[in-house]
């Protein structure tokens, strides 16, 4: 029995190996395409760089805010402070940690309005060179520049803390605002009911008390302490505090001459 010959393989022509070849060196390349950067990833990258620069200074800044924290009294603006600084820094940790895209847009509101209450609070440091962010807080959060629109701008922030249970780190900050909300609005009722006993007879004898104790024209938080202090009152440090933005009508911790002449008119009707 003969088997029949084995048909030989084709042969490949050398312009074909060739080819073949440099198929096989650019498969690597095979599909890609070349994107060119959009508007998008720039705005992402600079929201990112803009957040790392803030982050940066906000921890550089921790270690002299630890210490002030160890001392006591403390005055409203800054348990106002340690509680954006917080807001900022659980919702940062939120975005690395949990999933979800519902997550992470409540994580990036969270840090929104706790750099709005950095921006608001911090006398010194980061925000206080960048007066650019307190006027965008002024423009689109007009609100929280009143007394009890701020407080109810905490609550607003512990609700949405305290809402993202079981996850402790928001946890733990909404709690903490949610006492501080209470703070502000137990000091606002208790100096605003001592306010009213303050007796000043007269536009003319509020210019003259207000003249007595004031420094470089306005009333600060020490010589509006004597002040209440020389007229027989005993007001706590965040009642002072509250004192002051009501009668300035907004949050600062200054009152001019002419915003304590119109408080005390209100007071004589």
């Amino acid at each position: 029995v003969t088997s029949s010959p084995h048909t030989p393989p084709p042969s490949i022509a050398p312009d074909q190996t060739v080819t073949m070849s440099a198929m096989m060196e650019g498969q690597s390349d095979y599909g890609s395409t070349e994107s060119t950067p959009t508007q998008f990833d720039k705005i992402a990258k600079d929201l990112m760089s803009e957040g790392l620069s803030i982050g940066k200074a906000l921890a550089e800044q921790g270690k002299g805010y630890y210490e002030e924290m160890k001392a006591a009294p403390k005055s409203l603006y800054f348990m106002s402070l340690v509680g954006g600084v917080g807001m900022f820094v659980v919702s940062a940790m939120g975005l690395v940690l949990r999933s979800g895209l519902f997550h992470s847009l409540i994580q990036i509101y969270l840090a929104i309005f706790g750099l709005v209450i950095c921006a608001l609070e911090m006398k010194d440091g980061y925000f206080s060179g960048h007066p650019e962010y307190k006027a965008f807080v002024a423009e689109y959060f007009h609100f929280v520049f009143t007394f009890y629109g701020r407080a109810v701008f905490y609550v607003f922030c512990a609700t949405m803390l305290l809402g993202q249970f079981p996850y402790m780190p928001d946890m733990i900050v909404g709690l903490y605002m949610a006492f501080l909300a209470g703070m502000y609005i137990t000091m606002g009722f208790k100096s605003s009911k001592k306010l009213k006993e303050l007796k000043i007879q007269g536009e003319e004898e509020a210019k003259s008390v207000f003249g007595t104790y004031a420094q470089d024209g306005v009333l600060d938080k020490v010589s509006f302490g004597e002040l209440l202090s020389k007229m027989g009152f005993e007001f706590s440090e965040q009642e002072i505090d509250a004192a002051l933005m009501m009668i300035a009508g907004e949050t600062k911790d200054t009152i001019s001459e002419e915003e304590f002449v119109s408080w005390h008119a209100t007071t004589m009707v």
